[in-house]
């Protein structure tokens, strides 16, 4: 955008418009992404509190398997605090799922699910990876089948493997995070311009890799929660 100032004087002014545009949504798009992972990096839930609310006998444990997914790769994020407290039940189930982009062709499909136990008994966290050319086709439920058969195999006990197979025969929920970010108040003019308006406008309009899996509308629910950078 820089290099197009010397030339609006002999009419360059077009160019400069659309680098202008351009480099205003960039910059939008990582402001808001940065103060995002900030504030779930700050907020997110420990494995000890983690326990502690699922060992709470306010909490009800529903049969069948719960697949949350999240943008978060490590850690818990703050939405399933919000969820576990406003819901005070949680499946029986439940896998906390990110979907990631490796900076890579194409991952090997032995290598595509990371899986591993996540505090209490029943909570797992599943790590999807796929290169830039990977395609991610496959339907909401031959997608949880997949990551059930990993967290089957990489089981402990047999104790874990049947209520894993159990947990899957019932009923399946995916659960999507929806967060809204708003700016602090002290914040200046144009963060609070940058994050309230213009990345908001292109979080609406973005579309998530989640929408690929072709989850089935009855069973999907989506859980919102206000970010108050």
């Amino acid at each position: 955008m820089t290099s197009m100032l010397n030339k609006i004087p002999q009419g360059g002014w077009v160019p400069f418009a659309i680098s202008a545009i351009l480099g205003t949504v960039m910059l939008s798009w990582t402001y808001g992404r940065s103060k995002k992972s900030m504030y779930e990096g700050g907020g997110k839930m420990s494995i000890g509190e983690l326990n502690q609310k699922l060992s709470s006998t306010c909490i009800f444990r529903t049969p069948g398997i719960c697949f949350f997914f999240t943008d978060l790769v490590d850690g818990i994020p703050p939405i399933i605090r919000h969820y576990i407290q406003h819901t005070n039940s949680v499946r029986e189930i439940m896998v906390v799922v990110t979907i990631r982009t490796l900076p890579i062709k194409t991952v090997l499909p032995e290598e595509r699910f990371v899986v591993g136990r996540l505090g209490v008994e029943g909570v797992y966290r599943c790590l999807v990876q796929l290169g830039y050319k990977d395609s991610l086709n496959m339907e909401g439920g031959d997608y949880a089948r997949e990551i059930v058969a990993k967290l089957r195999g990489n089981a402990d006990t047999t104790a874990e493997q049947r209520k894993l197979h159990s947990a899957s025969e019932n009923e399946t929920v995916f659960v999507m995070g929806r967060t809204v970010l708003a700016a602090n108040e002290n914040d200046g003019w144009l963060a609070r311009f940058t994050i309230e308006y213009l990345y908001r406008f292109l979080q609406k309009n973005c579309r998530s890799s989640v929408s690929a899996l072709h989850l089935p509308p009855e069973k999907t629910m989506q859980v919102g929660m206000l970010y108050r950078l």
